[in-house]
């Protein structure tokens, strides 16, 4: 217990160290990066083409802790969730914080539970914390834009009947509508004035959202461009498709609330049960982790509400 509670004090020691680095530095030193890597590529004859790496960029202190996670695979997933969630952070620095919550969890939890393997049970939780919030902005954030799609359509549909050119009319859009559609549309344009081709930056935005109607959107847009025809019918007819996709979501949101907070009920009670448990008498569990049986009727409980979990997911997500 006293080996918990000094690796405790020292992890949290840390912690704050990297806390009070980032506040006092962080922001600085992404900004003298933002601004090189600006001058860099307003140079005629400079060879920059990728954007440099996270060596060049600066040695923060989580990304140093992040990068004990050295695969290039995962480390682009997180950068793409973040891209989504319109989380400005850096995906070493996302790892590193995860890094942080999983000890600090694991420590708490083995302090409480009075066992190693409630705190290693608390570690896997706190190192996913970070990624369930993640994924809780990227929803909320798409939920959200996918609603004010068939307005910003409207918009440009008619600025396209007025006589805008299709910048133009992206432009009021982006200007008329509020965030998190303004951001992507606004971001699409200044891409385009920095260079790079509409079609690029509409795939670009693509990426960026992850999101299906919008993704019709672009594609019904890039095949005009290329063949031609009435880009503003086009965008009405796309437009009334999305509000009757919008509606039906809704509708089905609604119907299916109970099952989501049954979902949630039923993946929360065993966790928090075991939790209060340990709180109350700590040691009981131990016969869970300590003995064969006890090892194998934990194991065979995890799999079976793992099943439930998956089985009332599918069952509430209902596809459009």
């Amino acid at each position: 217990m006293e080996y918990l509670i000094l690796g405790l004090a020292f992890f949290t020691v840390v912690a704050l160290v990297i806390g009070l680095y980032n506040v006092f530095y962080g922001t600085r030193l992404a900004t003298l990066n933002r601004l090189k890597t600006a001058s860099l590529m307003m140079e005629p004859d400079s060879e920059l083409v990728e954007r440099p790496s996270a060596k060049q960029q600066g040695f923060g202190a989580l990304k140093m802790m992040g990068r004990v996670i050295p695969q290039k695979s995962y480390l682009e997933k997180i950068r793409i969730k973040l891209l989504q969630a319109y989380i400005k952070m850096k995906p070493e620095e996302f790892v590193g914080i995860s890094l942080m919550t999983a000890g600090v969890m694991g420590m708490l939890l083995a302090l409480i539970g009075g066992n190693v393997a409630v705190g290693a049970i608390g570690a896997l939780i706190g190192y996913k914390i970070p990624d369930i919030y993640v994924g809780s902005i990227k929803k909320k954030r798409g939920r959200l834009l996918n609603s004010q799609l068939p307005q910003a359509l409207t918009l440009i549909s008619n600025g396209l009947r007025a006589g805008f050119s299709f910048p133009q009319a992206l432009n009021v859009a982006g200007n008329e509508m509020e965030s998190p559609i303004s951001d992507e549309f606004l971001k699409v344009l200044r891409d385009n004035s920095l260079g790079k081709p509409m079609e690029e930056a509409l795939e670009n935005l693509s990426k960026r959202t992850d999101d299906e109607d919008l993704d019709m959107f672009i594609t019904a847009l890039l095949i005009q461009r290329q063949v031609g025809g009435n880009l503003a019918e086009v965008l009405d007819t796309i437009s009334n498709t999305i509000r009757e996709r919008v509606k039906l979501r809704g509708e089905i949101r609604s119907l299916t609330a109970q099952g989501r907070l049954s979902a949630f009920i039923i993946s929360v009670l065993p966790v928090a049960l075991a939790l209060a448990i340990s709180v109350i008498n700590p040691g009981y569990l131990n016969v869970l982790f300590t003995t064969l049986p006890g090892i194998i009727a934990l194991v065979l409980a995890i799999v079976m509400e793992l099943i439930g979990i998956f089985m009332l997911i599918k069952l509430v997500n209902i596809e459009i």
